[in-house]
Parts: structure tokens; sequence; C-alpha cells
């Protein structure tokens, strides 16, 4: 998926773009699980690639969403709220003003979006979004990028995102 489309969504959904923190009035504190929905990302591939691999991608991406939720799971700084739209939130799902509402109701804190972008053979680009539920403002927006198509180099991809939207949504929650 394009970043400037993702990002589009995100502004046209009427939310605030800044690096704010988390709002306190959906913040955990730090003794309890921050509560986390993830939904499905989205994949676009843009390479011209002779050979359609719609199929491999879309096995590498569930394989991707499977892997970050159980790291979530996982993290017993965190609470895995079920997504409200999957498997269809990126394609034909609610809108997004709507899959932040539900995931608010079901008791999730932040909801994280995001896309990736497969520009040529060996690189690809993946855009992650936290969005605080209830402020519905962007609590972190991060590009990605990652090198390979293949089951390896999607494994490390995750394993880094994975880490990296863990450890500063946790960076933000303690700077209030």
């Amino acid at each position: 998926m394009r970043h400037a489309s993702l990002l589009h969504a995100v502004t046209t959904a009427g939310l605030f773009l800044g690096s704010s923190l988390i709002s306190d009035a959906s913040a955990a504190t730090a003794d309890h699980a921050l509560a986390v929905s993830v939904d499905d990302f989205k994949y676009r591939d843009t390479s011209n690639e002779p050979t359609d691999q719609t199929a491999v991608h879309e096995k590498r991406l569930r394989a991707f969403m499977t892997a970050l939720r159980d790291d979530v799971t996982a993290d017993r700084r965190f609470e895995l709220v079920p997504s409200s739209c999957a498997p269809n939130c990126p394609t034909d799902g609610p809108a997004l003003r709507d899959r932040l509402r539900a995931a608010s109701q079901a008791g999730a804190q932040i909801l994280i979006i995001g896309g990736f972008h497969k520009m040529s053979t060996l690189v690809q680009l993946a855009q992650t979004v936290a969005i605080d539920t209830t402020s519905q403002r962007v609590v972190l927006r991060k590009y990605f990028q990652f090198r390979g198509d293949n089951d390896e180099a999607w494994q490390r991809a995750e394993r880094f995102v994975s880490e990296e939207v863990r450890d500063q949504l946790l960076e933000s929650r303690s700077q209030q």
C-alpha cells in the first residue's frame, strides 16, 4: 500500500497527525497492560515483476499478521483485543472511524493499522500507524523498509516491526 494512501485514509478520517503521546484519558497506568487491537494490514505490489505473486504475498501477509498478534499476546505489557473487522479491515471492512469506535468499545486503547508496498524486486516498505481509540490521535507513525521477498525476509521484518512498535508505544506511555 502506498504510504501516502494510508496517510490519506488517516487524515480523511479526521484524525490529528501530530506526534502526540497517548492521551491521559485512554492510557493505561504503568501497572496495567496496554490494550491493543491490530487490524489486518493491506498489501500492494507495484514491482511489475513478470510472475503473479498474489497468493504468496497473501500467505506471507497472513503469517506476518499472526506473528505480530502472537508477539503482542506474549508480551505481558500488552493485552491483545481482537480486531473488529478481521479479515477485511483494509479493503472491504468498515471505515477507519468506525473501526476506531469498535476497537474502543471492545476495550482497546490503541488500534494498530498498516500496509506494505512492494516497490521493486528487492525493496518493500511497511508503514505502521498506532491510533489512540479515544482521542483518535495518531500516537505512532513509522515506516520500515526491508529487503527481500521470501519467508525469511518477512519473518525478520515482522520481528523488527513488532519490537519497534511495542517499544515505542511503551515509551510514549511512560512519557505522560
